[in-house]
């Protein structure tokens, strides 16, 4: 399942020297949330996950003006700071502060940091291969 504009939509992107900002706004009523957990949603790590790796599909699209789908081949560091639930953190900023291709060009490493304002809430290192 695409989690772009179905648990979260894309407000704005800015570059800022190496490192990108996608500013996202979390959709609340995505079927996720009814799921994880009824009452008290709370954002899965995994899409958290997921959501990054979208981000960096975008980007690259974006760069090499042709679509470009990932699939993630190791995940070498993921640290959940904080608790992600859309009642108290409506928006988020993905930073995408690595983005390193291989030579070959089929392979990506990337560092992101979740915040919700200036505050960090995930930590994410990956290793995608295009499919």
């Amino acid at each position: 399942m695409q989690l772009k504009n179905n648990l979260y939509k894309i407000i704005r992107k800015e570059g800022v020297g190496s490192v990108v900002n996608y500013a996202i706004e979390l959709i609340p009523s995505c079927v996720i949330y009814a799921a994880h957990f009824p009452g008290e949603p709370i954002t899965p790590g995994v899409c958290i996950v997921q959501m990054g790796k979208e981000l960096v599909e975008e980007l690259l699209s974006e760069q090499r003006s042709t679509p470009c789908k990932l699939m993630i081949t190791k995940v070498k560091n993921v640290k959940f700071l904080s608790i992600i639930s859309p009642n108290e953190t409506l928006q988020l900023t993905y930073q995408v502060k690595k983005l390193v291709t291989s030579e070959d060009g089929t392979s990506v490493e990337t560092q992101l940091i979740v915040l919700s304002e200036e505050k960090p809430m995930a930590k994410i290192s990956l290793v995608l291969r295009t499919v």
